[in-house]
């Protein structure tokens, strides 16, 4: 198996498993609505379960622009919500350990470029 297989598989998994989490938090926003924060009228965890939809979908199907764009989305908001935490602003939903969301979101989005990345400079 080529270098660049391992990095479309990696890459694929965790915007699976991403998609996963963002979509059973958004699930729990349907029945506690202090299970996300909205931004305007809009959950944030609806935003985020849509990047990385997307993302997801234009790595299956190598469409390099619906990727850039989809994963887009889970970055900036991850962003910006984790320097709000550091600023002290309590923004975002916490693990069962009482670690915010947004900070593994974060790594998700950040690994994510970094294996698209490595994924496109070995087939170019």
């Amino acid at each position: 198996m080529k270098k660049n297989e391992i990095y479309f598989i990696l890459l694929g998994l965790l915007l699976a498993f991403a998609t996963y989490k963002a979509g059973a938090l958004s699930f729990a926003r349907l029945s506690d609505p202090e299970a996300c924060p909205s931004l305007g009228f809009i959950p944030a965890c609806y935003l985020v379960l849509g990047g990385y939809a997307l993302a997801l979908l234009g790595h299956l199907k190598s469409y390099p622009k619906l990727f850039m764009s989809g994963l887009a989305i889970p970055t900036a908001l991850a962003l910006f919500a984790s320097i709000a935490e550091l600023a002290g602003f309590d923004v975002c939903p916490k693990s069962e350990s009482g670690i915010p969301l947004c900070y593994f979101s974060l790594a998700f989005c950040a690994v994510g470029w970094l294996l698209w990345k490595l994924n496109r400079s070995k087939t170019e």
